[in-house]
Protein backbone atom coordinates (compact mmCIF):
# COMPACT_ATOMS: atom_id res chain seq x y z
CA UNK A 1 0.00 0.00 0.00
CA UNK A 2 1.40 3.49 -1.07
CA UNK A 3 2.40 6.49 1.17
CA UNK A 4 -1.59 7.47 2.88
CA UNK A 5 -3.16 10.88 2.83
CA UNK A 6 -5.40 11.97 5.91
CA UNK A 7 -8.63 12.08 4.44
CA UNK A 8 -9.98 11.85 7.94
CA UNK A 9 -8.87 8.21 8.82
CA UNK A 10 -5.70 9.32 10.79
CA UNK A 11 -5.39 11.88 13.74
CA UNK A 12 -2.10 13.29 13.81
CA UNK A 13 0.19 13.90 16.58
CA UNK A 14 1.13 17.15 15.37
CA UNK A 15 -1.66 19.22 16.22
CA UNK A 16 -1.77 21.46 13.69
CA UNK A 17 -2.06 18.86 11.05
CA UNK A 18 -5.69 17.98 9.65
CA UNK A 19 -7.46 16.22 7.33
CA UNK A 20 -7.49 17.50 3.78
CA UNK A 21 -10.76 18.48 1.73
CA UNK A 22 -12.24 16.76 -1.57
CA UNK A 23 -10.32 19.55 -3.86
CA UNK A 24 -7.14 18.92 -1.94
CA UNK A 25 -7.43 14.97 -1.88
CA UNK A 26 -8.04 15.32 -5.79
CA UNK A 27 -4.85 17.11 -6.36
CA UNK A 28 -3.33 14.91 -3.80
CA UNK A 29 -4.25 11.56 -6.11
CA UNK A 30 -3.28 13.07 -9.69
CA UNK A 31 0.52 13.94 -8.10
CA UNK A 32 0.54 10.59 -6.76
CA UNK A 33 -0.47 8.64 -9.59
CA UNK A 34 2.01 11.06 -11.25
CA UNK A 35 5.24 9.78 -8.95
CA UNK A 36 4.35 6.80 -9.73
CA UNK A 37 4.60 7.20 -13.10
CA UNK A 38 7.93 9.38 -12.80
CA UNK A 39 9.87 6.63 -11.04
CA UNK A 40 9.17 4.21 -13.34
CA UNK A 41 10.16 6.67 -16.04
CA UNK A 42 12.88 8.54 -14.81
CA UNK A 43 15.72 6.34 -12.99
CA UNK A 44 17.63 9.33 -12.32
CA UNK A 45 14.81 10.17 -9.85
CA UNK A 46 15.54 6.84 -7.70
CA UNK A 47 18.88 7.05 -8.86
CA UNK A 48 19.69 10.68 -6.79
CA UNK A 49 17.17 9.71 -3.66
CA UNK A 50 19.65 7.08 -3.54
CA UNK A 51 22.46 9.35 -2.56
CA UNK A 52 20.59 10.97 0.58
CA UNK A 53 21.57 10.30 3.86
CA UNK A 54 18.89 7.61 4.56
CA UNK A 55 19.45 5.84 1.23
CA UNK A 56 16.33 4.98 0.21
CA UNK A 57 15.06 4.97 -3.40
CA UNK A 58 11.69 7.32 -4.10
CA UNK A 59 9.95 4.03 -4.81
CA UNK A 60 10.57 2.42 -1.79
CA UNK A 61 9.20 5.72 0.13
CA UNK A 62 5.91 6.46 -2.32
CA UNK A 63 5.40 2.06 -1.39
CA UNK A 64 5.46 2.94 2.57
CA UNK A 65 1.95 2.77 3.68
CA UNK A 66 4.07 4.17 7.48
CA UNK A 67 4.42 7.45 5.68
CA UNK A 68 1.19 10.32 6.43
CA UNK A 69 0.49 13.49 4.44
CA UNK A 70 -1.28 15.78 6.31
CA UNK A 71 -2.75 18.93 5.16
CA UNK A 72 -1.35 21.86 7.08
CA UNK A 73 -3.50 25.08 7.17
CA UNK A 74 -0.57 27.17 9.43
CA UNK A 75 2.42 26.36 7.63
CA UNK A 76 1.99 29.57 5.20
CA UNK A 77 4.61 30.70 3.65
CA UNK A 78 5.43 27.15 3.26
CA UNK A 79 4.35 25.18 0.59
CA UNK A 80 5.11 22.20 2.70
CA UNK A 81 7.02 20.85 5.99
CA UNK A 82 7.72 17.54 8.04
CA UNK A 83 8.06 17.05 11.33
CA UNK A 84 10.98 15.51 12.11
CA UNK A 85 10.38 13.92 15.57
CA UNK A 86 7.00 11.76 14.03
CA UNK A 87 8.37 12.00 9.95
CA UNK A 88 4.03 13.22 9.07
CA UNK A 89 4.10 15.36 6.25
CA UNK A 90 2.00 18.90 5.80
CA UNK A 91 1.39 20.29 2.40
CA UNK A 92 -0.27 23.79 2.89
CA UNK A 93 -2.35 26.16 0.87
CA UNK A 94 0.82 27.66 -1.01
CA UNK A 95 1.23 24.15 -2.90
CA UNK A 96 -2.68 23.55 -3.48
CA UNK A 97 -3.26 27.58 -4.81
CA UNK A 98 -0.22 26.80 -7.00
CA UNK A 99 -1.51 23.65 -8.86
CA UNK A 100 -1.45 20.08 -8.64
CA UNK A 101 2.49 20.80 -10.43
CA UNK A 102 3.27 22.26 -7.20
CA UNK A 103 1.65 19.62 -4.82
CA UNK A 104 3.71 17.16 -6.95
CA UNK A 105 6.91 19.23 -6.53
CA UNK A 106 5.90 19.60 -2.47
CA UNK A 107 5.54 15.99 -2.03
CA UNK A 108 9.00 14.95 -3.93
CA UNK A 109 10.71 17.98 -1.60
CA UNK A 110 9.26 16.14 1.55
CA UNK A 111 9.95 12.63 0.85
CA UNK A 112 13.48 13.84 0.41
CA UNK A 113 13.67 15.31 4.07
CA UNK A 114 12.43 12.09 5.28
CA UNK A 115 14.82 10.13 3.28
CA UNK A 116 17.89 12.78 5.08
CA UNK A 117 17.83 15.65 3.34
CA UNK A 118 18.70 18.50 5.83
CA UNK A 119 16.22 20.57 6.63
CA UNK A 120 18.21 23.70 7.79
CA UNK A 121 21.71 25.51 6.77
CA UNK A 122 20.86 26.15 3.10
CA UNK A 123 21.47 22.86 2.32
CA UNK A 124 19.51 22.66 -1.24
CA UNK A 125 19.23 18.75 -1.87
CA UNK A 126 15.42 18.20 -1.05
CA UNK A 127 14.79 21.01 -3.76
CA UNK A 128 17.67 19.09 -5.91
CA UNK A 129 15.25 15.81 -5.59
CA UNK A 130 12.63 18.17 -7.66
CA UNK A 131 14.91 18.57 -10.44
CA UNK A 132 16.13 15.48 -10.30
CA UNK A 133 12.43 13.74 -10.97
CA UNK A 134 12.10 16.24 -13.88
CA UNK A 135 10.29 18.87 -12.45
CA UNK A 136 13.07 21.91 -13.73
CA UNK A 137 15.21 22.87 -16.08
CA UNK A 138 19.44 22.43 -16.83
CA UNK A 139 19.43 26.01 -17.01
CA UNK A 140 18.04 26.74 -13.59
CA UNK A 141 19.80 23.59 -11.79
CA UNK A 142 23.48 24.53 -13.50
CA UNK A 143 22.89 28.25 -13.19
CA UNK A 144 20.92 28.71 -10.70
CA UNK A 145 18.05 31.38 -12.57
CA UNK A 146 15.02 30.40 -11.52
CA UNK A 147 12.09 29.77 -14.47
CA UNK A 148 8.90 30.76 -12.70
CA UNK A 149 7.05 27.89 -15.30
CA UNK A 150 8.34 25.08 -13.43
CA UNK A 151 7.92 23.70 -9.70
CA UNK A 152 11.77 23.41 -8.89
CA UNK A 153 13.37 26.71 -7.28
CA UNK A 154 16.65 26.74 -7.38
CA UNK A 155 17.32 29.14 -4.55
CA UNK A 156 15.32 27.56 -2.44
CA UNK A 157 17.75 26.13 0.88
CA UNK A 158 16.23 23.30 3.55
Amino acid sequence: MPFQFNVGDHSSPVWKYKKFNSSQYAQLKWARNKLFKMVSGNPSCNAYFRTLPRGRSLSSLIGDSSIWVNYGPTISPLHGEIHVPTGEIAVGDRAFNMGRWMVLATLIHELAHYNGAPISGGDTSAEEAVYHCGLGTAREYYDGVDDPRTPYDPTIGG
